[in-house]
């Protein structure tokens, strides 16, 4: 891929409109001896969002360069990637420097729906738009499993209790430590949104076209945690049906408010004699 020889030209759909500059890179990293960083100073740019290939190469390089030079670097997640190698899979190189390395560190990693919000505020201001949007929904990490746990746990035990009537479970059955266990071995986080303002308090987990649950924290019921996380989910994903306890009836009003209706269908919930039905979009 160097310049002059086959797979170098730009691709047609990512081909630069008319007045674009554009910068030949010799070296990982897109500052080096290209002119890139005098013309982003002459700008007067501070925020710079990265993407493309590689991920622990060129993109590693290229965001720790440009917090050198004191650019704000902004990641969006899934927007840069690799392949596999001897010792790591394309999958965990990603997640190592997405999540680990660069997050907090050298660079924002944040969701897609954010970075969209960026570019569409062409000129954006950091303070106004924490103003607007004073919180993110963001992928949730292990390092949330401790907070995502103590808001399942505690939900249902003040929303079903009087559902349920099994005390014995909902408070020695269903502890902190073995939902987070449980979450963490299964996967669960993978398909998980969390709805972040330097608290967490809501929580959504998404699996292809279902919404497998839902919950907010109890102290923080009533502020739209709840519809933001929903509509988010409806924004980015397929979803088109959920399974709800047909007694949750706040619930079912709930999603019915945001395009979910009833259905005939309904099942036992496993290990209750209490059913469970579909809401459809």
């Amino acid at each position: 891929m160097s310049k002059g020889n086959e797979g170098y030209d730009i691709h047609e759909d990512f081909a630069p409109e008319a007045g674009e500059k554009v910068f030949d890179k010799t070296v990982n990293s897109p500052f080096r001896d290209t002119g890139l960083t005098e013309y982003l100073r002459s700008k007067g740019a501070k925020r710079l969002i990265v993407t493309g290939l590689q991920t622990e190469y060129c993109i590693d390089a290229t965001v720790k360069c440009g917090f050198e030079h004191g650019f704000e670097m902004i990641v969006p997640e899934y927007c840069n990637s690799t392949t596999d190698n001897e010792y790591m899979t394309a999958e965990q190189t990603y997640r190592y420097y997405n999540e680990f390395i660069w997050k907090n560190r050298y660079a924002h990693c944040i969701d897609m729906a954010e970075a969209l919000d960026m570019i569409r505020h062409n000129n954006y201001e950091p303070e106004k738009i924490k103003t607007e949007k004073a919180h993110i929904i963001r992928r949730a990490t292990e390092e949330d499993v401790s907070r995502i746990a103590e808001i399942l746990v505690f939900a249902k035990r003040m929303k079903y209790r009087s559902i349920f009537n099994d005390d014995e479970y909902l408070f020695c059955g269903l502890q902190v430590l073995s939902v987070a266990e449980k979450y963490i071995e299964n996967g669960f986080l993978n398909n998980m949104f969390l709805y972040d303002d330097g608290i967490i308090k809501g929580l959504i987990r998404i699996e292809k076209e279902e919404i497998i649950e839902l919950y907010v924290d109890h102290f923080f019921q009533g502020q739209g945690v709840g519809s933001d996380l929903i509509e988010y989910a409806k924004e980015n994903y397929p979803v088109s049906f959920l399974w709800t306890i047909e007694k949750n009836t706040d619930a079912i009003r709930f999603y019915e408010a945001h395009g979910f209706h009833l259905t005939d269908i309904k099942k036992l919930e496993e290990g209750t004699t209490e059913y469970i039905v579909k809401m459809k979009r």
